[in-house]
């Protein structure tokens, strides 16, 4: 009797194996996660103190195309951040990003999908205080994850990864500009219609 339950046990797990092998990966999708928000900023090589306050929120929808490339359009809402947390009390940025990426990765059999995201961000700081002569930017968004969708949930997805958003603050010196990177680690759910 206990070989029976074995085996049966056995070829329901190859059956669900091979249910997701044959799975159609492509469509359009929708989701949303959280994270925590970090920032690292750099002129020159100095690099500066930096606080965040508060998690990451994001929203994405995309279109997966085959078992590598996706398209992701996504908006992200960092935490608070104060960018120069040893010289400026009170002066913080809520910064929110727009991006369009290309989600770059490979679906196996068993669900998992290593990703790469690349692609271009419209970036707004949102200062409490005018500091910045232009607090809106292009940004270089960047990330990586793992991905898994298992066959038995129909569509649904989990997502684990970190993501940034790169771009640099003009100090009004030719020489000496602000390297930034907001960036977050994350999770998220998505479902596939």
């Amino acid at each position: 009797m206990k070989s029976i339950t074995v085996l049966g046990a056995l070829t329901a797990i190859a059956l669900s194996v091979n249910v997701q092998a044959n799975q159609d990966v492509s469509g359009f999708y929708l989701g949303a996660g959280v994270g925590t928000t970090n920032v690292d900023t750099d002129t020159n090589g100095y690099s500066f103190n930096s606080d965040t306050d508060g998690s990451t929120v994001k929203l994405l929808a995309g279109y997966q195309f085959n078992r590598i490339v996706a398209i992701e359009a996504q908006y992200t809402k960092y935490g608070d951040v104060t960018p120069l947390s040893n010289f400026s009390k009170g002066y913080q940025w809520s910064p929110t990003t727009v991006s369009l990426a290309a989600n770059l990765g490979y679906t196996f059999e068993n669900g998992l999908r290593p990703f790469a995201i690349i692609g271009l961000s419209s970036l707004d700081l949102d200062e409490s205080i005018k500091a910045i002569d232009d607090s809106s930017a292009t940004a270089l968004r960047f990330g990586a994850g793992l991905e898994y969708t298992p066959a038995a949930l129909s569509g649904v997805s989990f997502r684990a990864g970190y993501e940034g958003d790169a771009f640099a603050i003009d100090n009004g010196i030719g020489y000496s500009d602000t390297t930034v990177i907001l960036g977050s680690v994350y999770v998220a759910a998505s479902y596939k219609f």
